[in-house]
């Protein structure tokens, strides 16, 4: 009992001295927390770390570096001749990508080097930057915290809402290699304060395809099933609209539940897809007179024939681009497999070809204090 005893302070103590010695002062270290990746005029690659300060004599709070580097890791290299205490890049938050990066193939090969990293975090948020990274990442305005930490809280916050689709870099990397899907990431954009504006879609080569807005993200997480909180949708019915310039015809709805179906068959060569949406909505405004309480099936048709056509335009436009944001491969794999296996190489081009047809049934539950 005796000896056990003995042996169990000497191990505790040996932790103990092994855990000091490596210890390190936070002055002593260069704590990453942002990076960006840019393209110069000639195409050079840029690469930018932001990084808290934590000196008292510093009167800046954060140290904003650049190098002109060949790769990543020839960058984070050269950072460490730039910086006075040693980096540490297990905590970066954000990564950022200008979009004339996303503008050229291959540009994923890159961040190897964030996979490779046994200290890395694969849960930073990847986003794209419309314009300079520069001025993203050197903006301090005196009204909002450091701006990796406001970065990150603006890009949680936009996605709980619904507003954007919140990607890491472990989502990246399924993205980019899982054959039934193709990359999205949130969009930023520095419009005098920094913007959360929506989603970029990138096809499976990594090139930007195109962007949409807040109100098409709420749509391609209802086709994605994959909404966070109550979705805020408003549409025009057009036998509504008058003449005033208030009088729109446009009517507002809450859905806080969402169910979807999909059906997948593969016939004449091509597959098809039966989306079928069915959702309880709370009205909280409409701009014209209607009786809800005694026209409500009158209303439903007319708002399920409107998201209908928006959801079918948004599908088509992928189909164009030859991109799946919505995952649609992964289904057509799962019901279709020996179809899937003969295009799972160019599904791009196939979902480009197949039949998506979109039907919506929504049920008004609440109508408000007033009909």
């Amino acid at each position: 009992m005796r000896t056990s005893l003995v042996l169990s302070l000497l191990f505790a103590l040996i932790i103990t001295i092994s855990s000091c010695k490596d210890q390190l002062p936070l002055e002593n270290i260069t704590l990453m927390l942002m990076v960006g990746i840019d393209l110069d005029k000639e195409n050079n690659l840029i690469l930018y770390s932001s990084s808290p300060v934590f000196n008292k004599e510093a009167k800046e709070k954060n140290e904003v570096t650049q190098v002109k580097s060949i790769n990543l890791k020839d960058g984070r290299n050269k950072l460490e001749g730039l910086v006075s205490a040693l980096i540490s890049a297990g905590k970066i938050q954000n990564v950022l990508i200008s979009r004339r990066v996303l503008e050229h193939e291959d540009w994923f090969k890159m961040m190897d080097v964030f996979y490779r990293d046994p200290k890395g975090s694969e849960t930073a948020r990847v986003a794209a930057v419309e314009g300079s990274i520069e001025e993203v990442i050197r903006f301090a305005p005196l009204d909002k915290r450091r701006m990796s930490l406001h970065i990150a809280k603006l890009i949680d916050t936009a996605h709980m809402r619904n507003l954007v689709q919140m990607t890491t870099l472990f989502d990246l990397h399924r993205q980019m290699y899982e054959k039934g899907i193709t990359p999205y990431l949130s969009n930023l954009r520095k419009n005098g304060d920094i913007e959360a504006t929506g989603t970029l879609f990138l096809n499976k080569k990594g090139v930007y395809a195109y962007t949409i807005n807040h109100t098409e993200n709420q749509l391609l997480q209802m086709l994605q099933n994959e909404k966070n909180s109550s979705l805020t949708l408003t549409v025009k019915i057009p036998e509504e609209k008058g003449e005033a310039i208030f009088d729109t015809g446009a009517i507002s709805f809450y859905v806080l539940k969402l169910k979807r179906d999909i059906k997948v068959t593969f016939e004449q060569n091509k597959f098809h897809f039966d989306i079928q949406f069915s959702m309880p909505i709370h009205l909280t405004e409409k701009s014209f007179d209607i009786d809800v309480r005694h026209e409500a099936p009158k209303l439903e048709a007319e708002i399920n024939q409107q998201l209908e056509a928006m959801l079918t335009t948004m599908v088509k436009k992928m189909q164009k681009h030859e991109i799946d944001p919505i995952g649609l491969g992964l289904y057509a794999r799962g019901y279709q497999f020996k179809a899937w296996e003969k295009v799972q190489d160019e599904w791009g081009h196939a979902f480009s070809e197949a039949d998506v047809h979109v039907h919506v049934r929504t049920k008004i539950k609440n109508m408000g204090e007033t009909i």
